[in-house]
């Protein structure tokens, strides 16, 4: 891991990824951050929902395949094993260990926390789900997804494990009004031969260089040879990514606020 350490923390974006118990495929994109050496995520609390399914032990794969994160010309990779996944309900360490990285990486984090006094009034930014990479079994070379629109992670379930692979989708095939049956082409060459799996192909877009807009999407079904079933579809490819208005980013902070409050509560609740 310690060669590829720098890249993750050169990385704006990377990509966690995992199966759930009963074999779906699941993909999120974040912010890649280090805590002490060990590479990490830490997502605020409004995306709890989204990484329900994570607990300590699970296997996971964190990935770094967005090609403005890595070096010009140079593979994506992926580092599979399991997840320490930590509540950290009051903020306190993200705030010491973790935030300054997430300043520089993310730059609509310093609305929030750029300050102490930001801290202070934004006390709901500051807890944080963190998963770290525990136990790391083994490293795989992807190719880099040079096209947001049209190169997808594509993650699935192969031989009772996690398997990723980068692919090309056909020209509108990710709009709500695609086909339902997809060719997919792997960059890195050959066959995909799926096995009628559930298989997820995620991507994401997001505006440079202030990244106020990050804009996922996603394409769900069994793969079947070289063919994805399409049996739902999330987010829009090629979505407008100008500037928001400024009623637009007050609406969004409350709704942040509130989701991020609310599942804060509920984690408390539970432990």
């Amino acid at each position: 891991m310690n060669e590829q350490l720098p890249l993750w923390r050169r990385a704006l974006t990377a990509e966690l990824c995992w199966l759930d118990e009963a074999g779906q495929p699941h993909v999120v994109a974040s912010t890649p951050l280090v805590a002490g050496s060990v590479p990490c995520v830490a997502l605020p609390y409004a995306r709890a929902p989204e990484v329900a399914g994570i607990g300590t032990g699970t296997p996971v794969a964190f990935a770094v395949t967005d090609s403005r994160s890595l070096r010009r010309g140079g593979p994506g990779h992926a580092w599979y094993g399991t997840v320490t996944r930590t509540e950290d309900t009051e903020g306190d360490f993200f705030a010491v260990e973790l935030l300054r990285q997430e300043l520089t990486k993310y730059p609509p984090s310093r609305t929030f926390a750029d300050s102490p006094l930001l801290c202070r009034e934004n006390w709901w930014w500051l807890p944080r789900i963190v998963l770290r990479l525990a136990r790391r079994a083994h490293a795989v070379e992807l190719p880099a997804r040079t096209s947001p629109h049209r190169h997808a992670l594509l993650a699935r379930e192969r031989s009772g494990e996690l398997a990723l692979d980068v692919v090309d989708l056909p020209d509108g095939a990710q709009g709500t009004g695609g086909p339902a049956a997809l060719p997919l082409r792997s960059l890195a060459g050959g066959a995909l031969r799926g096995d009628g799996a559930q298989a997820l192909a995620f991507g994401y877009d997001y505006s440079m260089p202030d990244m106020e807009r990050w804009e996922p999407w996603s394409l769900r079904g069994p793969l079947l040879g070289d063919r994805l079933e399409v049996t739902d579809r999330a987010g829009a490819p090629g979505a407008e990514l100008g500037p928001l208005t400024l009623l637009q980013r007050i609406r969004r902070q409350r709704t942040l606020s509130r989701a991020c409050r609310r599942e804060l509560a509920a984690a408390q609740n539970r432990s």
